[in-house]
Formats: C-alpha cells, sequence, structure tokens
C-alpha cells in the first residue's frame, strides 16, 4: 500500500505539472475512480496523437511521464507492481548471464 500511496503522490505532482504547461487544462483528477484514471489515461494519448497530426507543439516529456505514472497507479491498483517485476527481471537476466 506504501507503493500505492507513493505513485498517486507522483501522479499528482504530474498532472499538476503538465496542466500548467498545456492550454486546455485536464479534467478533475480522481485518484480514488480507476475509470476516472482510466480516462484521463486516454484524454492525454488522444491529445499526443491529435499534436502529432496537427503538427502543434505539445509537452512531450511531461505527457510521457504523466501517461507513466497513470499506467503505474491503474497496475498498482489491480495490485500488480511493475518495478517488482523489473527487478525480477533484470535478478534473472544477471544470474543467467553468470551461468
Amino acid at each position: 500500500m506504501a507503493r500505492l500511496k507513493q505513485a498517486k503522490v507522483a501522479l499528482q505532482e504530474a498532472y499538476d505539472t503538465f496542466n500548467q504547461a498545456v492550454e486546455k487544462p485536464l479534467p478533475a483528477l480522481a485518484l480514488s475512480n480507476t475509470d476516472s484514471i482510466q480516462n484521463l489515461l486516454n484524454i492525454v494519448i488522444r491529445r499526443e496523437s491529435l499534436s502529432v497530426a496537427k503538427k502543434s507543439s505539445f509537452p512531450n516529456k511531461l505527457s510521457a511521464d504523466l501517461r507513466k505514472k497513470l499506467a503505474d497507479v491503474l497496475l498498482l491498483i489491480d495490485k500488480v507492481d511493475i518495478e517488482i517485476i523489473k527487478a525480477n527481471a533484470k535478478s534473472t537476466s544477471t544470474s543467467v548471464d553468470k551461468a
């Protein structure tokens, strides 16, 4: 649960930073509602696609960071910790390399 709380704090910070950088702010962030978080992820992806199609300026680094944090929170809500999976994969590949 501590990891989920950390991820939610990081998501809120990324959300606030992103909203400061764009002309049209995102809809309100409801951290307790999975559907709201999923909807927000879809909105960010759509805005990225539109900016590429229109060749307009868009905070791509901030957008990528926000998408990452949205996905992380969604996975943690589903009890999937990507950091643990990455650590396990890294330790497995390291032990295979040594063999």
